[in-house]
């Protein structure tokens, strides 16, 4: 999903898509259709990853894991098109208030559900305290898609870069200090 194609009318997304303006209001009524159903394709096809980056890796302590999954993060972002579908949803949700929604439980919650299942896993394992793992997600990844957005789609890189793996240094640090690492063993 292209940028330009969540802001494209419905003449040109019916070119890109190699149909008629008549057969895309015929399927989708209109363009937040169109919009609203590249969203939730986006969502199953990347469920499969989705649920890789829930689970933490075997062994090793809960601050790696964190780095783990926000370096992971920011290959994905860049190098798999992560943050063009996101901002670009972002963008589209934000514009055509029927489209919101769509973003929300298509691109937004599938990516703070993988945060909140790797925290509750290391709960589970007694990695960390109990905690509420929905606002603990909302809490790790809102500093961290927003300088993704800033660095990437924002262009703040050629104007006001930021050290990305510096940042998830000191981001996760700080986290921890807020949930702190139980330093039990694991059951």
């Amino acid at each position: 999903m292209a940028a330009d194609g969540l802001r494209a009318s419905l003449r040109e997304l019916a070119a890109a898509a190699d149909s008629s303006v008549a057969t895309l209001k015929h399927y989708f009524g209109d363009r937040e259709g169109v919009l609203r159903a590249v969203m939730e394709s986006h969502h199953i096809d990347a469920a499969p990853y989705l649920a890789m980056a829930s689970t933490p890796p075997e062994g090793g302590d809960v601050r790696e894991s964190l780095l783990d999954y926000l370096k992971r993060l920011k290959q994905a972002w860049f190098k798999y098109g992560v943050g063009v579908v996101q901002s670009s949803a972002l963008a589209s949700g934000l514009s055509a208030a029927g489209v919101g929604p769509s973003y929300v439980n298509h691109v937004l919650e599938p990516l703070l559900g993988t945060a909140e299942a790797r925290l509750k896993r290391h709960v589970e394992l007694r990695d960390l305290p109990p905690m509420n793992e929905r606002f603990a997600a909302l809490q790790f990844l809102s500093p961290v898609v927003l300088a993704l957005l800033h660095q990437d789609s924002l262009a703040g890189a050629t104007c006001r870069p930021l050290d990305l793996d510096a940042f998830f240094e000191a981001h996760v640090d700080g986290f921890l200090r807020a949930y702190p690492p139980t330093g039990r063993a694991r059951a």
